[in-house]
């Protein structure tokens, strides 16, 4: 694949799991919407499946952080109908108030998505700190809340893992590390937020 991209004049960033960052568009919105989704689950548990198109919706209507630009916007070049100009009375009693609904639903639809985007960001930059760059042949610990051992309850199980030494720098912001080879379910490449440098013990008893 390397050689592809060299070939093609391809630069590859190689996406790590767990790492929101790496892909940014990708799975900033994978996690916006399961955040959506968890606020209708909490009050909405016998009905949200049937907004999930205007959870759809919604999304490809909001503005992009970035672009400043919604997703129908950048495709077709023009805005979709946002509700707010629908004729809101009707002779017809339950057309009338469904459309009440939808449009109140699209309405807490599009501020839901808003606060998602905001408390991502928080909570981000409030845990982002400085990341350092390993060298090949550092020992690092290794972050175990992705990692699935065999004892039962996640709560009690080792918080770090390792030390493990650092095999290469793979892409931007991950790398490889010697990993125990018992550990067959996990791949050997981790993104820098999950490792920290593992710090020598001061005497014996420390280990």
């Amino acid at each position: 694949m390397r050689e592809l991209y060299k070939l093609l004049h391809i630069e590859g960033n190689l996406s790590t799991a767990y790492y929101p960052q790496t892909d940014g568009q990708t799975e900033q919105v994978n996690q916006e919407l399961e955040q959506y989704l968890r606020l209708y689950v909490n009050h909405r548990q016998l009905d949200w499946a049937d907004w999930l198109a205007l959870t759809e919706f919604a999304h490809n209507n909001h503005e992009h952080s970035v672009t400043k630009l919604s997703p129908f916007f950048v495709n077709s070049g023009q805005h979709p109908s946002d509700f707010t100009s629908i004729r809101m009375t009707s002779s017809n009693l339950l057309a009338e108030e469904f459309a009440k609904h939808v449009k109140g639903v699209h309405e807490l639809a599009q501020a839901n998505l808003t606060q998602a985007n905001d408390d991502m960001k928080c909570f981000y930059d409030r845990h982002a700190g400085k990341l350092i760059t390993y060298k090949t042949g550092q020992k690092v610990f290794l972050d175990g809340r992705n990692i699935k051992m065999i004892r039962p309850t996640k709560k009690m199980d080792n918080k770090w893992f390792g030390p493990f030494e650092v095999v290469e720098k793979v892409g931007a912001s991950a790398y490889r590390l010697k990993i125990p080879k018992t550990w067959k379910h996990a791949h050997s490449v981790f993104n820098e937020i999950l490792l920290k440098l593992a710090v020598q013990p001061s005497f014996e008893s420390q280990k």
